[in-house]
């Protein structure tokens, strides 16, 4: 059999096929400018964290530095602020970034009332995180006015929403001292349009700083469909054994009878109260074995109905609720 003659230009190995191809100067021109662009950012952000720092170190300087000079407080944190957004200035100050607090908190903590209004005036609305710093700071410091001014009393979301629209605040006042022992205080506390809210969310509580923890005193109406009122302890307070008298005070006397009207008293009436523990500790001591009787995440009373009489005496003109409250903690 004749056998067939090789074929040169029928090989498949003539020519390699055709790329399109970069050439080195434009691939080189390529990586320098993407080099260029990730130098650009990185000095952006260097630029950015040493305007943070700085920023940081002034704010830092007015709420701790021995060298404090209150009227330069409103000059710095203006030039601070305007050294950053408004989102970052806000976030920069509800970061716990000195000593794991935030300025804030150094702010209330050493007495630096011009800081705390110069800071807070930048922040529109606090983060839980720094709602709950500067509860701890108020606490820490016993400070009742400022837990007050920056509205760190927590109240629940009808409240809130009332609260705005109606425009009004609670009031209390907290005394120790002049003639009162080492260990107790009175608390009087004002409660505005106490009858209305009671009708509208069935929970009206205020939250008050004495002697050194946060207090809650409250109306509800829990599953029994009874109106009760309670005495507790706000995080994060430490668990105390505490005598309390609450007098809620009348505003309207007997029709013909000359004697001034008698407001209600409540008492814990046990010779040794049992030791109130913040809700969110209850869990430590059940975990203990410690006997139920002993411990109580709040002192409650059954209330009547005159909570919610029209008519009422209990209520002012205004439609506010008077409380008295007397304080005195037991040492054990």
């Amino acid at each position: 059999m004749a056998s067939e003659a090789f074929n040169d230009s029928k090989s498949l190995t003539n020519e390699p096929p055709s790329y399109t191809t970069t050439s080195t100067s434009a691939l080189a021109d390529s990586i320098q400018c993407r080099k260029s662009s990730i130098f650009s950012s990185l000095r952006r952000k260097q630029k950015q964290e040493q305007k943070w720092k700085t920023v940081l170190t002034c704010i830092c300087d007015i709420v701790s530095a021995p060298d404090f000079t209150p009227s330069s407080v409103v000059p710095i944190v203006n030039t601070c602020a305007a050294a950053l957004t408004a989102a970052e200035f806000s976030s920069l100050l509800q970061t716990p970034n000195i000593e794991g607090h935030m300025a804030l908190y150094w702010a209330i903590v050493n007495d630096r009332r011009e800081a705390v209004a110069a800071l807070s005036g930048f922040i529109a609305e606090f983060s839980s995180v720094c709602f709950t710093d500067l509860r701890l700071a108020c606490m820490s410091t016993n400070d009742q006015a400022l837990f007050a001014q920056l509205n760190l009393g927590k109240v629940n979301s009808e409240e809130k929403l009332l609260k705005r629209s109606l425009g009004w605040s609670d009031a209390v006042e907290v005394h120790a001292g002049d003639g009162l022992g080492e260990h107790q205080f009175v608390a009087l506390l004002r409660i505005r349009k106490f009858q209305r809210r009671l009708h509208i969310t069935h929970d009206v509580g205020v939250e008050f700083v004495a002697g050194g923890r946060i207090w809650l005193l409250q109306f509800y109406m829990p599953n029994d469909g009874m109106w009760h009122m309670g005495f507790s302890l706000s995080e994060p307070s430490l668990p105390v054994r505490a005598n309390v008298t609450i007098v809620i005070e009348a505003h309207k006397g007997t029709p013909g009878c000359a004697a001034p009207p008698e407001g209600m008293s409540f008492q814990d009436i046990r010779s040794l109260p049992c030791m109130l523990v913040p809700a969110s500790m209850m869990n430590i001591y059940e975990g203990r074995g410690t006997d139920k009787e002993s411990v109580s995440k709040r002192n409650s009373w059954r209330m009547s109905d005159w909570l919610m009489d029209d008519e009422t005496k209990y209520v002012d003109c205004d439609g506010t609720l008077h409380v008295r409250m007397e304080i005195v903690t037991l040492e054990g």
